[in-house]
Parts: structure tokens; sequence; C-alpha cells
């Protein structure tokens, strides 16, 4: 999987970074097949912002982001919200075609 900080003009420690990497590949494993993620950081005035956007095959595109006062609980807060997302999209029953359908039926 690709890994990749965008914090242009924020000067991130190197220990938030390896934090930040850490948790994005414990994520991905509960994230099937995810190809790449890329977690932007932002900072206006007093407060940080974290989005993390993850890609897996076929488009599909999970993307979480929040805010706080400091780095860590902005991480941690997109971090749920990104694999809850995950488990929602996972037990979300595939939709079958309407013939597919009927042809069950019989």
């Amino acid at each position: 999987m690709e890994l990749v900080f965008s914090h242009r003009g924020i000067a991130l420690t190197q220990s938030m970074l390896k934090k930040a990497e850490a948790a994005v590949v414990k994520a991905s494993e509960r994230i099937p097949r995810a190809t790449s993620a890329i977690v932007r950081f932002d900072s206006d005035g007093p407060e940080r912002r974290v989005e993390i956007v993850f890609n897996g095959p076929r488009g599909t595109r999970l993307v979480a982001a929040a805010a706080g006062r400091y780095w860590g609980p902005a991480l941690n807060a997109a971090l749920t919200k990104l694999v809850r997302q995950a488990s929602k999209e996972r037990r979300t029953p595939a939709r079958h075609s309407p013939a597919r359908r009927a042809a069950g039926r019989g």
C-alpha cells in the first residue's frame, strides 16, 4: 500500500508522522484491499485538521476528516470515522440485477 503525507508549510514532528503512519497501517488491516492512503495535515489558527483518504479497488474511496486543538486527537477522530465507514461498507449487501433475482426465485 502506498502512503502519502501532505503537510505543506506545517512543521510536524517525526514522532507525529510515525504515529500517523502506524495508525494508518493498522487501519488498513481493517479495510480490505486498500491500494493507497493520503493523510493531509492542515492548520488554521488554533485549529488542527487531519483528513485521511483511502483508495481501494474499482475506484472505491473512503474519506474521513476531523479537527481539533491538537494533532493527536484530530488524527484519532479521523481514524475512528474511517474505520466506522469501512465497517459499514463491508456490511452493505451487494445489489443484484433484476434478472438474477428473478432467476433465483424459481
